[in-house]
């Protein structure tokens, strides 16, 4: 019984382990401007959060539950956007994502645009936010597509 007893202990601080070190290693963005939340027909969800500062985006936020290459194209989306305008952030392509992570197999461009699809639908929530004059909040866009 006590056998048992020290198997279930170890096995419930191995499950609360993992959920604090998968809580503490997702990026966080405190107060984001524009939030979307999009699932492409391929199944996978991408997340991305974006905070805003002088209309620059200033910190992001990403999570997906797709393969390597859908992690891949978000974490570049991501990056791409730090520093730039919403105007500048346009610009950005499956073309140019495709570039910063070195490529991608022909069956998986599907990534680079989802995740540029999530880009597009967080900044579409940054702009219509800022016309509504709205305060940086927890809300954001949710699209199926």
């Amino acid at each position: 019984m006590l056998s048992v007893l020290i198997g279930i202990g170890i096995l419930t601080g191995i499950v609360l382990l993992w959920f604090l070190l998968t809580y503490w290693l997702t990026p966080h963005v405190e107060a984001p401007n524009g939030k979307a939340r999009i699932t492409g027909s391929c199944g996978d969800t991408m997340e991305l959060s974006l905070r805003f500062e002088k209309d620059r985006v200033v910190d992001t936020a990403y999570w997906t539950d797709g393969c390597a290459y859908s992690f891949n194209c978000l974490y570049a989306v991501a990056e791409l956007a730090k520093g730039k305008t919403p105007d500048e952030i346009l610009e950005i392509d499956a073309e140019l994502i495709q570039e910063s992570i070195g490529g991608l197999p022909a069956d998986h461009m599907h990534c680079a645009r989802l995740s540029l699809d999530t880009l597009y639908a967080a900044l579409e929530d940054y702009m219509k936010n800022a016309r509504q004059g709205k305060r940086p909040s927890a809300g954001g866009a949710g699209v199926l597509i």
